[in-house]
C-alpha cells in the first residue's frame, strides 16, 4: 500500500507541476498577445484598411468633389494599361528609384567608411553629414531649385566657372536634365540613413580581421572587398530594400521640384495617381494607379528577395 500511496502522491505532484507550467505559459502567451494587439490594430488601421478601400474605389468611377459614384468593374485598370502615360510614369519611377538608391548607397557607404576613422573634427563631420536628413524636404527642394536655377543658380555659376558647362542650364525645366537633378536631390536628402546603418555595422567588425589581413600583406582595396563588404551585406540588403520601397512611392521631392514636368518627363506613378485624383477629379482612376503601384512594388521586392534574399553574414 505504501508504494501505491507514494505513486499516487508523486503523480499528483507531477500533475500539479505540469498544470502550473501550462497555466504560466498560457499567461505569458496571453500577455504577449495583449502587448502585440495595439500594434496589430495600428497596422490594420494604417495599411490594411486603406488598401482594401483603394481596391474598392478602383472598381468605381467616383467624383472626388461631387461624391457621385458608379461601379465600373475593371474598366479603370483596362484604361490604365492601354494608356501610354502609365508606361511612361512606370519607366520614370524605375529610373528615378534605381538612380536614387544607387546614389544613396554609394554616398552612404563612402561617408560611413569616412566616419569610422578617427580624425580631428570627427563629431563635427558626423553632425554635418546628418544635416540633409534633418532639413525639412520643402526647404531642401527650395534650396536646390535656387542652386539649379538657369539664371541665378550658384550651382550653374560654379559649373560655368569650372568650365564643366559652357552656359547655364535650367536643370529642373529641361526634359533632359530634370530627372538627373531630382535623383541628385533625392540622393543628397536621403543618404544619411544609409550612413548611420553602415557606420553602426562597421563599428562591430572585429579589428583582428584587418590586423590579420594586414600581416598577410593585403591592400586596403583587398581588405575592403574581402572583409568590409561581406560584413556589410546584411545591412546593405535591408538599406537597399527600404530605400527601394520608400523611393518608388516618393511623392514630395518630385512634386515640389517639377510637379512631374516638364511635360511628363518626371511623372512617376504616385504623381500620376495624385494628378488623376485631385486634378482629374476621378478617385477611381487614381485608386487604380495606387493599386497597380502596390502590385509593381510587390513584384520588385519579390524579385529583389529572390536575387539577394540571403542576409547571412560570413563568420
Amino acid at each position: 500500500m505504501s508504494y501505491a500511496s507514494d505513486f499516487i502522491t508523486t503523480a499528483k505532484r507531477e500533475f500539479r507541476y505540469l498544470a502550473r507550467r501550462e497555466f504560466d505559459e498560457l499567461q505569458e502567451n496571453t500577455v504577449g498577445i495583449l502587448l502585440v494587439l495595439p500594434l496589430v490594430a495600428t497596422l490594420v488601421a494604417l495599411y490594411l484598411y486603406p488598401t482594401v478601400q483603394a481596391i474598392i474605389y478602383s472598381l468605381q468611377d467616383i467624383s472626388i468633389f461631387l461624391g457621385d459614384s458608379e461601379v465600373v468593374g475593371l474598366a479603370n485598370y483596362i484604361d490604365l494599361l492601354r494608356s501610354g502615360t502609365f508606361y511612361n510614369a512606370l519607366w520614370n519611377g524605375i529610373i528615378y528609384t534605381a538612380g536614387s538608391v544607387f546614389l544613396t548607397v554609394v554616398i552612404g557607404v563612402a561617408t560611413g567608411l569616412l566616419l569610422n576613422r578617427t580624425f580631428t573634427g570627427e563629431r563635427i563631420a558626423t553632425g554635418l553629414i546628418l544635416v540633409p536628413y534633418m532639413v525639412p524636404t520643402v526647404a531642401a527642394v527650395i534650396l536646390f531649385r535656387w542652386m539649379l536655377d538657369g539664371l541665378y543658380g550658384v550651382g550653374n555659376y560654379a559649373l560655368v566657372v569650372s568650365t564643366l558647362i559652357d552656359e547655364p542650364i535650367a536643370w529642373l525645366a529641361s526634359t533632359r536634365y530634370a530627372m538627373p537633378a531630382l535623383i541628385l536631390i533625392s540622393g543628397w536628402r536621403l543618404y544619411p540613413f544609409v550612413t548611420m546603418l553602415v557606420l553602426a555595422k562597421l563599428q562591430t567588425i572585429p579589428k583582428s580581421y584587418y590586423e590579420s589581413a594586414r600581416l598577410m600583406g593585403a591592400s586596403r582595396w583587398e581588405m575592403f572587398r574581402h572583409i568590409t563588404l561581406p560584413q556589410l551585406r546584411g545591412v546593405l540588403f535591408v538599406a537597399i530594400l527600404l530605400r527601394l520601397v520608400w523611393t518608388f512611392n516618393l511623392f514630395d521631392i518630385i512634386w515640389l521640384g517639377t510637379q512631374g514636368g516638364p511635360g511628363n518627363a518626371t511623372e512617376t506613378l504616385p504623381i500620376m495617381a495624385y494628378r488623376l485624383t485631385f486634378i482629374g477629379n476621378d478617385l477611381g482612376e487614381g485608386a487604380s494607379v495606387a493599386v497597380v503601384t502596390f502590385l509593381v512594388l510587390a513584384v520588385i521586392v519579390y524579385g529583389y528577395f529572390r536575387l539577394y534574399g540571403t542576409t547571412e553574414e560570413p563568420r
